[in-house]
């Protein structure tokens, strides 16, 4: 869910930039709005960055010799 979150605050995020690139909105409000879509990308890796950590934190490694992709993901 943070991974979909990070990939949606980011494209909102270019969406707003071409927007004032290209259209230059004179809205007294989109110069509050147009940053918000980067401050939720930001805060989207951080909360992806700690729950992928804690999710391989908890994975269990392999029992066996052969070489896994436990192994190859460190």
């Amino acid at each position: 869910m943070a991974g979909r979150l990070l990939c949606r605050s980011l494209a909102a995020a270019m969406a707003s930039a071409a927007v004032t690139a290209f259209l230059h909105p004179q809205a007294r409000w989109w110069g509050a709005v147009w940053p918000l879509p980067w401050w939720l990308a930001c805060l989207a890796a951080l909360a992806w960055a700690v729950l992928r950590a804690r999710e391989k934190a908890d994975r269990t490694p392999p029992q066996d010799n052969a070489r896994s992709d436990w192994e190859q993901a460190a």
